[in-house]
Parts: C-alpha cells; sequence; structure tokens
C-alpha cells in the first residue's frame, strides 16, 4: 500500500513566532514612544537620501578645494 504524505512545511512557525514579535515589539515602541517617533522604512530612506546628499556636497566642496591649488 503506497503512504501518501504530505510535506510538513518545518520554516511557517519560527516565520508566524517572528511575525508575531516584530508586531508586539512595534507595538510597545508606538506606546511607550508615540506614534510620530517610532522609525519607519519612509523615515528611514529619508534619513538616507539625506545623507547621500550631504557627502556629495562634501566631496563636490573636497574636489573644488584640490582644483583651487
Amino acid at each position: 500500500m503506497p503512504s501518501s504524505s504530505t510535506p510538513v512545511d518545518i520554516s511557517a512557525a519560527p516565520r508566524a513566532v517572528v511575525s508575531t514579535a516584530a508586531e508586539l515589539i512595534f507595538r510597545v515602541g508606538r506606546s511607550v514612544l508615540g506614534a510620530e517617533r517610532v522609525p519607519t522604512a519612509k523615515a528611514n530612506a529619508w534619513a538616507a537620501v539625506c545623507a547621500d546628499q550631504e557627502r556629495a556636497r562634501i566631496r563636490e566642496e573636497n574636489a573644488r578645494i584640490l582644483l583651487a591649488r
């Protein structure tokens, strides 16, 4: 008699635990820090854009100084 076994996804439980923990941490952070102070992907992306612009400004200034010599 052939055995019909269905595959078991052993990664489903850890993913559920991580997802639940992340949601809990987010909610606690939002309640402790306030909704406006919780870091978001949008805020992180904007900070990265600003940092890139600042580095570009500094490189440009350094190049101008070196060319002035």
